[in-house]
């Protein structure tokens, strides 16, 4: 500490550290100090700066400013000496250029311009701002933020779908009146009781983009809850319910990777049933948007030894919630059910691949797979390969052990694909492999009956597009056929009488028809011989005119 050559007739210690001043000097510029002196209560000086709570570092430049020594003000002090001037009165009107204008001055014009200088400012005063809430220090601070990070929102944290867009991001046509510094200190770095009120604030001013005030919210969450020490389970308890309070409810926009270990820290910090429902709301609503590996954070223990899968009620809890609410939504869209049944068939790949994994857990998974996957979709394949891949992780079961794992395995749902793998798999147990064999029989038969069917409706169709005659039509197409009939070159007497069929019939025809020659039956090309009496019946005809 620099020595200063004046009579020293006031001793005071600032946390240990002790300080001597002169009297005069300060009351000059304290119209505080000046009032103590004149009621000789100069001792309860030392009351004031320990309620202020003032650190030896802020309180050497107010002796060092009193006593005419060259100081100077950064924003890591800025805010204490501000509060130590307010309350001793150190203004215009006890004395000119006093130590509240020089300092409300470089406020002004140094800190709040720049954004990491007034972050710098807010997080370093934080003790102080309780004293100098009544004259609106904390609204200035709050509306300078805000009006930064609503000209530019990457000053909260860059979005990873903008990062390659950055070069062509275009702030708000409004006129510059502070500074753009990119390497700027995070907003998230200030205590969670301005952090807070801040972000509302942002919030209601509808100024900043809703992805960025998420963006900030989720770096604090992993800052002080995910990634703090453990001992400070109550900081932490307060900070995941200050997190749950400022997140949107809209779908989609935070991941479900925050929402998951959002919801897992709640649980194990104890914090209050609003905020584990509210992340457990927030999931339920895009529950068909998460990842097998987004589920594995809420089956793991808690801490750092922490070993996969230890919680399997809270995954089964997440997916009856989902059931329930877009049960109530009365939704006639099956695709969120169709995702999540997916999504837990990938989950049973993934922990079915852990060695730690234990049979009774794997069951109790297969099993909540399988529920969610009935009457939503059509094969079991995904249950199959679930299987697969524990038996394979875990080749040290026995013949039983292995059945209690495929108890689960509906085989009339595996598909003609997974019938062909498992009847070649032989970790199976062999009663599975025939069940599977005899199912893959019968999808066989009914493959060709399918086939058989298919070929047959091929057929109508294709005599529906050409048309089938009436049987009139029939008929006559027949009959042409036949009298176009020709027998050595002569005409048959069926062509004959079809020709003559109009006209009237001689005597000889109904002798000839008596005969039995024009019967029914000699409709016949070889019933016919009337070729054979015709020569016989020409010379008769020919020697009776005679």
């Amino acid at each position: 500490m620099r020595t200063v050559s004046y009579v020293s007739d006031l001793h005071i210690n600032v946390k240990g550290v002790p300080f001597h001043l002169c009297k005069e000097m300060l009351a000059k510029r304290s119209s505080k100090v000046s009032s103590l002196l004149e009621r000789n209560e100069i001792d309860e000086l030392r009351l004031i700066l320990r309620d202020l709570e003032v650190d030896p570092e802020t309180f050497e430049l107010v002796e060092r400013f009193c006593n005419g020594c060259e100081f100077k003000f950064t924003s890591d002090t800025i805010v204490s000496v501000l509060c130590i001037a307010y309350y001793l009165g150190m203004n215009e009107e006890q004395s000119s250029n006093n130590l509240l204008g020089k300092a409300s001055e470089f406020l002004e014009q140094r800190v709040l311009p720049s954004w990491s200088e007034t972050v710098n400012a807010l997080r370093s005063g934080d003790k102080s701002f309780d004293k100098l809430t009544d004259v609106g220090l904390v609204d200035l601070f709050f509306d300078s933020l805000i009006e930064k990070a609503s000209y530019d929102p990457r000053l909260l944290g860059e979005l990873i779908k903008n990062r390659v867009e950055t070069d062509d991001y275009r702030p708000n046509p409004r006129r510059r009146l502070f500074v753009i510094d990119w390497k700027s200190e995070d907003l998230i770095t200030i205590p969670l009781r301005l952090y807070e009120p801040l972000m509302i604030r942002a919030i209601k001013s509808r100024s900043i983009p809703v992805e960025y005030i998420v963006l900030s919210v989720c770096k604090y969450a992993k800052k002080w809850v995910f990634d703090a020490e453990e001992s400070l389970s109550g900081q932490k308890r307060e900070a995941i319910e200050a997190v749950e309070r400022l997140l949107p409810h809209q779908r989609g926009l935070i991941s479900c990777e925050l929402l998951f270990e959002s919801l897992k820290h709640s649980i194990w910090l104890e914090a209050n049933s609003e905020c584990r429902n509210g992340f457990m709301i927030r999931i339920c609503k895009q529950l068909d948007m998460a990842k097998s590996t987004d589920l594995k954070i809420l089956s793991r223990g808690y801490g750092e030894k922490a070993e996969g899968y230890e919680n399997i009620e809270l995954v089964k809890t997440v997916v009856k919630s989902f059931y329930t609410y877009y049960a109530n939504e009365d939704s006639e869209n099956v695709s969120h059910f169709v995702k999540v049944a997916k999504l837990s068939e990938e989950f049973l790949f993934l922990a079915a691949s852990e060695a730690s994994l234990k049979l009774e857990a794997f069951v109790e998974l297969a099993e909540m797979t399988v529920a969610i996957s009935q009457g939503i979709l059509s094969y079991s394949d995904g249950i199959y390969r679930g299987i697969d891949e524990f038996l394979e992780s875990h080749g040290y079961l026995t013949e039983s052990e292995k059945m209690e794992v495929c108890k689960v395995l509906e085989c009339s749902k595996l598909s003609q694909e997974g019938c062909e793998r498992a009847a070649r798999n032989q970790k199976l147990p062999v009663r599975i492999v025939l069940q599977v064999l005899f199912v893959s029989q019968l999808q066989i038969r009914d493959t060709v009956a399918k086939e058989i069917k298919g070929m047959e409706e091929k057929v109508d169709e294709e005599e529906e597009e050409i048309g089938v005659s009436s049987d009139e039509d029939e008929m006559e197409k027949m009959s042409n056929k036949l009298l176009g009939l020709e027998i050595e070159n002569d005409e048959c007497v069926v062509h004959r009488w079809k020709k003559t069929k109009k006209k009237k019939i001689s005597v000889w025809g109904q002798v000839k028809r008596k005969f039995g020659c024009l019967t029914s039956s000699s409709y016949s090309v070889d019933a016919c011989t009337c070729d054979v009496k015709k020569k016989k019946k020409k010379k008769i005809h020919h020697h009776h005119y005679k």
